[in-house]
């Protein structure tokens, strides 16, 4: 999973946050550092914060999008009109968590995108109906 947070408490916070569930953590403290890492390196999960010093969050939506068209990308911004923004796009594979939020809204949105449980655990994948 990769943060892309430009703000260094809250990056700490997400990381420490995010291992407390035994989840692997990239960090990129800029836009242009997100993008080159997500140009290398396959990521299950991007939270990005929406408004960076060097490129929004829409714009780096839309590069991630030429690489993976259903990665999962969680928004994170202070401005709640970004969400009916974010709304309009209709990318199925993109979420929105307002500033501030809880700990546990962020874990359980991020845990249930990922596929475990918030312990820690793999969640099996859905049976198909008539197995």
């Amino acid at each position: 999973m990769l943060v892309a947070e430009d703000e260094p408490h809250l990056s700490r916070l997400l990381t420490r946050l995010l291992h407390s569930r035994g989840l692997e953590v990239e960090t990129a403290h800029s836009p242009s550092a997100a993008l080159e890492l997500i140009s290398v390196v396959g990521f299950d999960l991007i939270l990005s914060d929406l408004f960076a010093p060097e490129m929004s969050g829409a714009r780096i939506v839309a590069a991630v999008r030429l690489f993976d068209a259903l990665l999962p990308i969680v928004i994170i911004s202070g401005d709640s009109e970004s969400r009916q923004a974010l709304d309009a796009i209709g990318d199925p594979a993109l979420y929105f968590m307002a500033k501030p939020f809880s700990n546990h809204a962020l874990l359980e949105l991020v845990c249930r995108l990922v596929g475990v449980s918030r312990t820690g655990q793999a969640i099996p994948p859905p049976r198909a109906m008539g197995e």
